[in-house]
């Protein structure tokens, strides 16, 4: 009788420890950690972000970035470098403003539209990058120029219109409780979860690991890394359709200052250049990061000067967390290998003697 409750609770705590360890494998802990805490000190110094108003608005301020990090996420796992996203945010800006249409049919239709925008441009990206073998810092640059003049011929100065309506679909609260950008976000989050447990999924860590052993192993790299580019495409165009929400307007040159906050972002949420490590819900962290630090210097009272300086010196220590805990993952590694091999090489020397 006795048996079976410790039997369960076992099983809950070897369970609980899985999930642990791939938290800690996808780096999202620490961020997650600094976010609680930067968030508690705002709601110390300004209790009223706790009124359903300001709550919204700083969830709405990061949206657009942490999606976008997001798709930066996935190609960064699988090694690659995306310059192109502070373009892609800017195209689809002022597609949404100036094709938009005042009837609800021609706003629902105009975000598929928007998310296909992103993913094609991705796939341009990918096909580039991995069949015409250019690498993808200077094939997305290219595409930055490239899609950057596309939306000047589009829009040539700030301008066009959005319906109020599409507005409040994705800057307001659902059911006057939840922000929309809440439900946006936990969306994204629960489908990356599932993702990354995907065949795709797990190639795309394999293929950032080493392209090399995944190859070996059956795992068709190229397309792999195809499709993490279509993917991030796509979550650019979300991150398009939000921005263009929060601006209710278009601009041509809206994504370009994003681009470094996007970058920022995917460091801070743990994600490490190079591919392999990182993960999708580290990043959208780390987009809230960079925003709260902005949003506590202001509710304190100290100059939007130091708002930069200090996300500078957040960036350089997200990076030295990376590399000291891929130093430390090296050494651990190290020191489990070391006696395996000197019990081969003792065992070599005595089938000699």
């Amino acid at each position: 009788m006795t048996t079976e409750p410790v039997a369960l609770r076992s099983h809950q705590l070897q369970k609980l420890n899985i999930y642990r360890k791939r938290m800690a494998m996808s780096g999202a802990i620490g961020p997650g950690i600094v976010l609680v805490v930067l968030f508690l000190i705002y709601v110390g110094v300004q209790p009223s972000v706790l009124s359903l108003l300001q709550f919204n608005n700083v969830a709405n301020e990061a949206a657009a970035v942490a999606i976008a990090a997001a798709g930066e996420t996935l190609i960064v796992l699988v090694g690659g470098f995306d310059l192109s996203v502070g373009a892609v945010l800017s195209l689809i800006n002022v597609l949404l403003a100036t094709k938009i249409g005042t009837s609800i049919a021609s706003q629902l239709l105009m975000v598929p539209i928007a998310l296909g925008v992103g993913a094609g441009i991705g796939g341009v990206n990918g096909l580039l990058v991995n069949y015409l073998r250019i690498p993808s810092i200077v094939a997305t640059l290219a595409m930055s120029f490239f899609w950057s003049g596309v939306a000047l011929l589009i829009l040539a100065q700030p301008g066009g219109a959005v319906p109020i309506e599409f507005v409040n679909w994705f800057t307001g609260n659902t059911g006057n409780a939840v922000p929309t950008a809440i439900i946006v976000l936990l969306v994204v989050t629960t489908l990356w979860l599932v993702f990354k447990r995907t065949p795709l999924g797990r190639a795309i860590y394999a293929v950032g690991g080493s392209a090399g052993a995944a190859e070996a192993n059956g795992i068709r790299v190229r397309r792999t890394s195809m499709l993490a580019y279509t993917c991030g495409g796509l979550l650019y165009g979300l991150a398009g359709v939000l921005l263009t929400a929060q601006s209710a307007s278009g601009d041509p040159n809206v994504g370009t200052p994003l681009l470094l906050s996007v970058f920022a972002a995917v460091v801070i949420g743990g994600t490490v250049f190079g591919g392999g490590r990182g993960d999708v819900v580290g990043s959208l962290i780390g987009a809230y990061i960079l925003y709260l630090i902005a949003d506590v210097l202001f509710a304190i009272g100290v100059s939007s000067f130091y708002t930069n300086i200090l996300n500078g010196a957040v960036l350089l220590l997200a990076v030295l967390a990376g590399s000291l805990t891929g130093a430390k993952e090296w050494l651990l590694a190290t020191i489990r290998q070391s006696p395996r091999e000197s019990e081969e090489d003792l065992g070599r020397t005595g089938m000699r003697i």
